[in-house]
């Protein structure tokens, strides 16, 4: 006997559509492309940078920095 799915049904349709590449800088970006045609850029950066860019206190490990934003 087939056990019943639980969860929620797959999505169906058109989603977000990523790629990944390297720049000349050496930096990673990732690239979002939405259903509508527009496109947004990432840069990935260090996430104990990212929070002091944010205004956390850079104290403890990364856990802690981005609970206290």
């Amino acid at each position: 006997m087939a056990s019943k799915m639980l969860g929620k049904q797959k999505r169906q349709g058109v989603g977000l559509e990523m790629k990944t590449f390297k720049g000349k800088d050496k930096q990673n970006y990732l690239v979002f492309r939405t259903p509508g045609g527009s496109y947004h850029v990432l840069l990935e950066v260090d996430a104990k940078e990212a929070a002091t860019h944010c205004a956390a206190p850079r104290k403890g490990n990364t856990r802690q920095i981005w609970n206290q934003l």
